[in-house]
């Protein structure tokens, strides 16, 4: 069997960065797309005229598995056999969560190489099945790799915690966020939450920024999807300060959540912000100019206008919110118009609707929307049901929101 030497001294360089514990440069060069992995598998091709050489390489410990695989990996994806590429790349990976375990703290960057061209190849893969019309699933198989990683981070015991593998278990769990949401396990995305309070990990406040940023945006973004909206606007605000400056993407994501939010507490987008984001003017832009001027009959055009949109976005409730925004600036118009009367009857404010194009509300429908906005702080008074009336308090009836 014909031994590459070219494989042989990529192999003693992954094993002498290990011995010296670098992890850094050991996390660029094992990178499926670094120049030193573009340089081997280079040298190779001119020696043997092809990579077939890489299948024959005898490995005699794990850094030489993981090696081989990884090389094995790379040359596939130039050849965009990406279903072979991702076997290759899981057996570099797996092989690597052998030693990981018994690592510190320097080998962080490895894992998360690792782990995100593992997504990349798996996703690839998925796509390059589907085309065919074959069964993907590898993208799940690639998740449940990556949880193993995240799981040897966050129970990890080194007594030393400067050396301790805990310090990656954020950015871990980011990576898998990612997969989750991607499949919509929504339910697996809270289960981690859940498991990450539990654990004995240094505060948040220790890791990484962009470790806290993203961890924040998804917990943000799961508290705005189970309708906490208050523990949403915490989260997101954070992540939306701190996120790095130019991540045009990233903010737009976190204004997709946050603004309906904001929009909720009669807090509409400033002008230069839908300017920096047309996506967020496209998305609430004339929905925020209809609430504040209580065009509630715009509002509900527009709403159903974008009901798919809002749907798609999994922002449709938190969006409906907002109409109660509407509802107490046209009944704020109501009261200037009429004198500035505390006592308005129900059908007076019925007439008033019909004045402004809602026609299709009576009195019943009426009395359960006024006491939905005085629970809610929207105005400030009381009602009452046998004489048909709202009593609104002579002092700021409806509070600045």
């Amino acid at each position: 069997m014909a031994v590459c030497q070219r494989l042989v001294q990529a192999q003693h360089k992954f094993k002498t960065l290990s011995n010296a514990n670098n992890g850094a440069e050991l996390a660029q060069v094992i990178q499926l797309s670094s120049l030193y992995t573009d340089r081997v598998l280079e040298d190779i091709h001119k020696e043997y005229g092809s990579w077939d050489v890489l299948e024959m390489q005898p490995t005699r410990g794990v850094w030489d598995e993981i090696a081989v695989a990884h090389f094995q990996a790379a040359a596939a994806y130039r050849l965009r056999s990406f279903v072979d590429a991702y076997t290759c790349q899981l057996s570099s990976f797996n092989a690597f969560l052998r030693i990981f375990r018994n690592m510190t703290q320097w080998s962080l960057p490895v894992l998360y190489t690792l782990s995100r061209d593992l997504c990349d190849v798996a996703q690839r893969a998925d796509n390059q099945l589907a085309a065919s019309s074959s069964q993907g699933g590898k993208l799940e198989e690639a998740t449940r790799a990556i949880n193993q990683g995240f799981s040897l981070c966050m129970t990890d015991r080194e007594p030393l915690l400067g050396k301790s593998r805990k310090w990656g278990t954020f950015r871990m769990a980011n990576i898998l966020f990612a997969l989750y949401v991607r499949h919509k396990a929504y339910n697996l995305c809270d289960s981690m939450i859940r498991a990450l309070k539990a654990s004995e990990l240094p505060p948040l406040e220790e890791f990484p920024m962009s470790d806290q940023v993203t961890f924040r945006y998804y917990r943000g973004m799961l508290a705005f999807r189970n309708e906490k909206y208050t523990a949403a606007k915490e989260d997101l605000l954070f992540a939306l300060e701190h996120c790095f400056r130019d991540s045009y993407n990233n903010k737009t994501r976190i204004l997709v959540c946050l603004t309906p939010i904001m929009m909720a507490e009669g807090r509409a987008p400033h002008s230069r912000l839908l300017r920096r984001y047309p996506p967020i003017k496209a998305m609430y832009g004339e929905l925020a100019k209809a609430a504040k001027a209580g065009n509630l009959r715009r509002f509900d055009e527009l709403l159903q206008e974008k009901e798919q949109l809002f749907v798609n976005t999994g922002t449709f409730i938190a969006v409906e919110r907002v109409r109660k925004v509407a509802i107490r600036q046209l009944l704020r118009k109501i009261y200037v118009i009429t004198g500035q009367n505390s006592r308005m009857s129900f059908q007076m404010l019925c007439d008033g609707f019909a004045a402004a194009g809602i026609t299709d509300i009576d009195i019943p429908e009426m009395e359960s929307v006024l006491a939905d906005l005085v629970f809610c702080g929207y105005i400030k008074g009381y009602l009452s049901h046998d004489h048909g009336i709202a009593v609104l308090s002579k002092l700021q009836p409806f509070p600045p929101l």
